[in-house]
């Protein structure tokens, strides 16, 4: 059965996503997505007429980002999957920034003692194709190799559809990006 009723949710960032197929959400949070987050999937499906009795696939951002970020996306997919007896994938936070633009590009993630996350992307047609993994370098020593997307929040809506066509590859379950 090919999954008609996407949610995407991403704790990676100082951003909490939400995204499916057709929209999306960035409320930004800081260090509080676990104080909020099931009020906030709530009043978003409800905001866009969906009943969590409706979702067909749970993705969740993979990362990389905060340890404790990570999992509080992690914790609140796994624990949605499981309930309503749904499948559940993982996608790049990365890619999900990088999503629907065109060109090389560098997402960009702060982390913390002056390092970033990234990888590099080729995108076109809107779909990114990694050229690395994802790493944690010093901010210094960025490469000059891409143009820089930095501190974007991802697109919810990229991740729901990355998430949907690695779930359609067969992928199944979340591989959380700690670096």
């Amino acid at each position: 059965m090919e999954p008609v009723n996407v949610l995407a949710i991403d704790t990676a960032t100082p951003y909490l996503v939400l995204g499916t197929l057709s929209g999306e959400l960035a409320l930004l949070r800081g260090r509080r997505h676990a104080e909020t987050i099931f009020i906030d999937i709530n009043t978003f499906l409800n905001r866009i007429g969906l009943d969590r009795q409706d979702l067909d696939l749970i993705v969740v951002g993979e990362g990389p980002g905060s340890y404790t970020g990570l999992r509080i996306g992690a914790a609140a997919g796994m624990g949605m999957a499981r309930a309503l007896e749904i499948p559940l994938v993982g996608a790049s936070t990365l890619a999900a920034i990088a999503y629907g633009r065109y060109g090389r590009l560098r997402p960009v993630l702060s982390a913390r003692s002056s390092h970033v996350y990234t990888a590099l992307y080729e995108v076109a047609g809107g779909r990114p194709t990694a050229l690395d993994q994802p790493v944690k370098i010093a901010a210094a020593s960025l490469p000059a190799d891409a143009c820089l997307l930095v501190d974007q929040p991802p697109s919810g809506m990229a991740l729901a559809r990355l998430g949907k066509a690695s779930y359609e590859d067969g992928s199944r379950g979340l591989n959380s990006v700690y670096l």
